[in-house]
């Protein structure tokens, strides 16, 4: 199975050549040509999502923004090969179920969607995924909210444990502490260790200007029972420009029987 994360860049105004209107079909258009069963958007409003879903076949996507018609981190999936068996956003914050709460001197709210899947066709064969954009000014916020993400995780395993997929937009790099909670403390595989690519070119926020040279922030990260055989930076470029100011991040993924 292939999954993407995409941080789609909100709509405000001020972008001009890359305003959202000249971007939407092209966000559309990358996820139809890469066809991912699962895609993990950051940055994503409602009318945005409507937007994309125009042009999507197959595809529903479930999620709460993070204040009222603000973004959030939906998670889309082909529901042509998965029922949705359940879901839910969290806040970032000492307060993670009340709606827009802010922690640990974070910018604005932040919040994880997660969901759980099973496959049409083998309906015992379940996972979750995990969807999230963490802080871009305050390393408290992103170190707190992966370790309260971490919690989230452990909590529902408690209950049923399955394999998971943990993605979004980290504002961190490979380096950081908030990366390597997740490889040493949840023990998670970075699907970055397949890609093909020297690490200092694998810039995933190139800000519309197309550069590669530079470290990721976007991830996909997976249980130790999900087997990665794959990873790419998609840096595709349509006519009218970038469709967004990251690059889409694929993986290719199989779940061990």
């Amino acid at each position: 199975m292939k999954v993407m994360t995409f941080n789609i860049r909100v709509d405000i105004p001020g972008l001009q050549e890359n305003a959202w209107r000249e971007r939407y079909k092209g966000v559309s258009q990358v996820i139809n040509d890469q066809s991912p069963v699962i895609v993990g958007m950051q940055e994503a409003n409602k009318s945005m999502i409507s937007d994309v879903m125009q042009n999507l076949l197959k595809y529903d996507w479930t999620g709460e923004p993070r204040r009222k018609d603000d973004e959030g981190t939906p998670i889309f999936y082909r529901t042509d090969l998965f029922t949705l068996l359940d879901s839910n956003t969290f806040w970032l914050s000492e307060t993670p179920d009340e709606v827009g709460s802010m922690s640990w001197n974070t910018s604005y709210p932040r919040v994880c969607t997660w969901a759980e899947f099973s496959l049409i066709k083998e309906p015992n064969t379940r996972f979750r995924v995990f969807n999230t954009h963490l802080d871009h000014m305050s390393k408290e916020a992103r170190i707190q909210g992966i370790k309260l993400i971490g919690e989230t995780i452990h909590r529902l395993n408690q209950t049923s444990h399955l394999p998971f997929l943990l993605m979004g937009d980290f504002n961190d790099v490979p380096s950081s502490k908030t990366l390597q909670y997740c490889e040493k403390e949840l023990h998670l595989k970075n699907a970055f260790m397949t890609i093909d690519e020297p690490v200092k070119e694998q810039l995933t926020f190139h800000d519309f200007k197309g550069e590669v040279q530079g470290e990721p922030i976007d991830f996909i990260f997976t249980s130790q029972d999900v087997i990665i055989s794959d990873s790419k930076i998609i840096r595709t470029k349509m006519e009218q420009g970038y469709p967004s100011d990251h690059y889409p991040v694929t993986v290719e993924i199989e779940l061990k029987k």
